[in-house]
């Protein structure tokens, strides 16, 4: 028998080695899986290598796949392998990398001031010249051209969007909208979802999610709405509302008040919202780890968030559905958050509460003020400095990513140094409360006055800690982690959401219910019996104040008058009005102008101001909260149960466009601790330097500190 010498011996061992290792990166690049931990995720825009290492980022921009209709096959043949080794060139750096997708019909008219047409839209070109050559990724060309795929309003014409720069006039192109359910415009989607997804990157946010104004009225539309009607709609609800059991022959609703108008913008939210689903799923098929977002407002000029702007929040962000959230949260400066001229603290936290709510901890990047001119005319670093420092703060405190616009600013750098030595203490965390406020957007499809945003905007005023939870919620049985529910009046909920608030308070838990709670059912029709009122007086709700034991629980009721005005907010107009809105001013009170920028009505404001001082009376010291501070400051408190320790963050809103900071000192607040926790240690930082230990006393589930100072962010963190 020969054996080999040791020299051969040696270079096999090298070789398997080498074939050991080789292996191993094969199956790391085969087995790559982004990080999708909120508490990983810094984002910056711009894919340099210096830039990104610089401000510990870990999201960025990658190379996505070129538009069918913008290049010959071969040339997309080309860019395609370009951005394939892009992307895997970020992937072996460790960077998760996301692209931009439109669903919009583009097209240029002849100038900025005339109608734009549907022939004019590029598509048609490519459609009737070049759809062979792209034949295996949208399939063979379909009967229908391109300007049969554009939303309509009733009357056949489309509704369309033209960008301008900031302070500039728009040039002659245009966005128009594909149908979501229209099949031939869904292949299309189809194939540019795959030729996305082959590049490598690891997800899209698909722009213009929302449906501008109601929805569209073409064929497509039409039966999809039908269908969605006998799937959801009974026939016994429809007869008994609209005096309708078969929907076959309906007349589309046109205008708020026309029968099936709640329905038919439901739906308009479910269409996009299953579409996402579907574009998931068929990215999916050739990379198993694509995420998918939406593009949803949610803070600006706009009506109360479940309109024009996020209408299908709840639907968008339900599990299969979109991965990430992505917000155009603000506009401009007129919601930039801040201390403005008038003094008026300026937040967005209710909003973004909201999506880390209905999102339950998924990322939720917003997009925000561009900090650059002409936006901030002439702006010095300290003043951009100081407002990327509270829009990453007011971002990061609310379980969210602030995506910056520009180079970034030393201020914003300091901000993501400092979160990033936090990086490890942060994956993981969630947003905790022992207070949630009940955010239902049902109510304003249903055209009902409901209170949850201006709501949580007073319980910030006040330095409550507190979270946003969604009726969904109510019926996942995992309520125990509440002390107490906030219901700032919800004319609509089904009984078996009733049952589960009342079984919440049996088990202990506390019900502060403002305004009569429940009084319709989902539908919007009235409830024959009103459970949440059961216990508090012949089923009806009093005329008075009352409270009343339900178990080892409790029901606490405010009675709450709607004034004829609704509590209207005045519409501003000129200069410093939004440039959508304020829309829908006219018609609901909780709407961004009013809890954004504090423009709450008088008369609803001392409702929700007495109902504030109830919970603080009903949970008797059992809260997180500021007790000594600045109306400028506001708190959140996340917990990390993986690693046995909270977080606790204040944000100081006292920052002024000039870059003007005026530090809160000696603040003093109140942690409740986990039931059956000690806590050992607790460090703190209020100027983005290390964590350093600060003294703290407990008594029983209380902790009491001061945090000497916040510049514009502080951190503290408890250990168990």
């Amino acid at each position: 028998m020969k054996y080999p010498s040791s020299k051969m011996f040696v270079w096999s061992a090298v070789g398997l080695i080498f074939l050991v290792i080789f292996s191993c990166v094969q199956t790391k690049e085969k087995q790559w899986k982004p990080n999708t931990d909120w508490g990983h995720w810094i984002l910056g825009q711009r894919s340099d290598p210096a830039f990104l290492e610089k401000n510990h980022m870990t999201v960025t921009f990658g190379s996505g796949a070129p538009n069918f209709d913008s290049v010959t096959r071969e040339k997309f043949d080309s860019l395609m392998n370009e951005a394939k080794k892009f992307n895997k060139e970020y992937h072996d750096k460790g960077y998760i990398v996301l692209r931009y997708l439109s669903t919009s019909l583009n097209g240029d008219s002849k100038t900025n001031k005339d109608t734009p047409q549907k022939d004019q839209i590029h598509l048609l070109k490519f459609y009737n010249e070049n759809w062979d050559q792209f034949a295996d990724y949208i399939g063979p060309k379909p009967a229908e051209d391109p300007t049969t795929w554009i939303m309509v309003r009733p009357d056949g014409t489309f509704p369309y969007y033209r960008y301008a720069p900031y302070g500039k006039q728009p040039d002659e192109g245009f966005e128009a909208w594909g149908v979501p359910v229209n099949p031939f415009y869904v292949r299309m989607m189809e194939g540019k979802m795959r030729a996305q997804a082959e590049t490598g990157i690891d997800g899209s946010y698909i722009d213009w999610t929302h449906i501008a104004s109601e929805t569209s009225y073409d064929k497509y539309s039409k039966q999809g709405f039908i269908e969605y009607l006998q799937k959801n709609l009974p026939p016994e609800i429809g007869n008994k509302k609209y005096g309708v059991a078969d929907y076959a022959g309906i007349e589309l609703p046109e205008k708020r008040g026309d029968k099936f108008w709640m329905e038919w913008i439901t739906y308009r939210g479910h269409e996009v919202a299953e579409f996402h689903k579907h574009m998931r799923a068929t990215a999916r098929k050739y990379n198993p780890h694509f995420m998918i977002s939406g593009n949803v407002f949610g803070g600006f000029g706009y009506g109360p968030i479940a309109y024009d702007a996020a209408g299908n929040m709840e639907m968008l962000a339900a599990d299969g559905y979109d991965d990430f959230i992505y917000s155009e949260m603000q506009e401009y400066l007129d919601s930039a958050p801040r201390r403005n001229e008038q003094g008026v603290k300026i937040t967005n936290s209710p909003a973004i509460k909201f999506l880390a709510g209905v999102s339950h901890g998924k990322p939720a990047i917003i997009y925000a003020t561009e900090i650059t001119p002409p936006i901030f005319p002439d702006p010095t670093e300290k003043c951009l400095s100081a407002m990327a420092q509270i829009n990453i703060a007011e971002a990061v405190a609310n379980h969210a990513i602030f995506r910056e616009k520009r180079e970034t600013p030393p201020g914003a750098t300091e901000m993501y140094t400092f979160l990033a030595s936090q990086r490890e203490n942060m994956t993981g965390a969630h947003l905790d409360a022992n207070v949630a406020v009940l955010a239902s957007l049902n109510q304003y499809l249903a055209d009902e006055q409901s209170f949850a945003f201006s709501a949580s905007r007073i319980l910030a005023d006040k330095g409550i800690n507190h979270v946003m939870i969604v009726e969904n919620d109510l019926l996942k049985g995992d309520l125990k982690r509440f002390d107490l529910i906030y219901l700032a009046n919800l004319p609509l909920l089904s009984k078996e959401k009733q049952k589960a608030l009342l079984d919440f308070a049996a088990q202990g838990g506390t019900l502060v219910l403002l305004g009569q709670c429940g009084v319709k059912d989902q539908y919007n029709l009235p409830n024959d019996q009103i459970l949440l009122a059961k216990d508090l007086g012949a089923g009806v709700y009093p005329a008075e104040k009352t409270e009343k034991t339900v178990g080892s629980g409790r029901i606490i009721y405010l009675p709450l008058t709607i004034p004829a005005s609704k509590f209207l907010i005045p519409s501003k107009t000129g200069e410093n009005a939004t440039t959508f809105g304020p829309s829908m001013a006219d018609v609901f009170a909780d709407i961004p102008e009013g809890y954004t920028r504090n423009r709450i009505d008088p008369g609803l404001r001392a409702y929700l101001e007495n109902a504030a001082e109830e919970i603080m009376t009903a949970l008797d010291g059992r809260l997180t909260r500021i007790t000594e501070g600045t109306p400028y400051l506001e708190m959140t408190e996340m917990l990390n149960r993986q690693k046995d320790l909270m977080l606790v963050h204040l944000v100081n809103y006292d920052v002024q466009i000039d870059g003007t900071v005026t530090p809160a000192e000696h603040v003093k607040l109140e942690i409740l601790v986990p039931d059956g926790k000690n806590v050992k240690n607790v460090s703190y930082s209020g100027n983005l330097a290390p964590v350093q230990p600060v003294p703290f006393e407990q008594t029983d589930r209380i902790i009491r500190i001061e945090a000497p100072k916040v510049q514009v962010y502080g951190m503290a963190v408890v250990e168990f």
